[in-house]
């Protein structure tokens, strides 16, 4: 018996032991871990959350709205001229389009080309959208990718016209309006992610019309009067920027002025802050 008990003490020591060399082996792990790859996790870690954060909306982001609003109304200045229908201003192709399929004033316009601009804005919108529903509206990743893509698409249908010629019909022409008409319901859905309701960086009836009956229209600070007068500001400047652009220097260089524009708000995605930053000086 007195072997037994003299045999059965030690076992508890030999325990401690095991977990005390087991203690050892985790830090020994955790220190394995060099200065230099802790830096790398962090500098990883600050990429993703760049990306994943929500772009603060203030004055900086109303400009670049109004640099879209600028690159739209280049778009639909060239646009009426060459396709006989609207890129962005989808009323007056709703409009238009009743027009043409009650038969009446067709010499006016091309209806497959308002139908076209009309269901290519929508399904632009529509996909832009549902999946920044998903993925984060505000996100910086989505913004960026966003707007990379209509550029793309800007720059596209410029290239069509540079190398098949402006016309009003015809495969190619229907192309470019489809890519330009995608690009700007796609640029609508984005910007309403901002919720800046003056400056939708397209349809200006309802600017023009909050604008005047604006009780506080007179009032020294007002900040949405001012955001829908730099908007239609912004809208008309383009208009006319496209429309001269598009008699001086023909409509493919005209579309390459709002891609070049378009770029321009890629770079300020890349340095617009975002709601983490206040959070941080909160």
């Amino acid at each position: 018996m007195g072997q037994d008990r003299d045999s059965i003490q030690p076992q508890p020591l030999l325990e401690a032991d095991m977990e005390t060399g087991v203690q050892a082996k985790t830090f020994a792990a955790a220190d394995a871990t060099s200065p230099h790859d802790a830096a790398y996790l962090a500098l990883f870690t600050r990429f993703l959350q760049y990306w994943h954060a929500d772009l603060r909306v203030d004055a900086f982001m109303e400009f670049q709205l109004l640099l879209l609003t600028f690159g739209t109304g280049i778009q639909d200045g060239i646009s009426y001229p060459d396709f006989r229908c609207f890129a962005s201003n989808q009323t007056g192709n709703t409009v238009v389009l009743a027009v043409a399929l009650a038969g009446g004033a067709a010499d006016l316009f091309d209806p497959v080309n308002v139908g076209l601009s009309l269901a290519a804005f929508l399904a632009g919108a529509v996909l832009t959208g549902r999946v920044g529903i998903a993925v984060g509206r505000r996100r910086r990743a989505w913004q960026f990718g966003v707007n990379l893509a209509q550029t793309f698409m800007v720059m596209g249908a410029a290239w069509i016209q540079f190398v098949h010629g402006v016309e009003e019909r015809g495969a190619w022409a229907r192309a470019a309006l489809a890519l330009i008409a995608f690009s700007s319901g796609a640029q609508v859905a984005a910007a309403r992610a901002m919720k800046i309701p003056e400056i939708s960086t397209a349809m200006a009836t309802a600017a023009w019309v909050d604008l005047l009956i604006d009780e506080n229209l007179m009032t020294w600070r007002n900040h949405p009067r001012n955001r829908r007068i730099l908007f239609l500001v912004a809208l008309v400047a383009g208009s006319f920027a496209g429309a001269f652009a598009r008699t001086g220097v023909g409509s493919p260089m005209a579309l390459v002025i709002s891609g070049v524009v378009k770029a321009l708000v890629i770079g300020g995605t890349l340095f617009s802050k975002s709601d983490r930053d206040d959070e941080k000086c909160g």
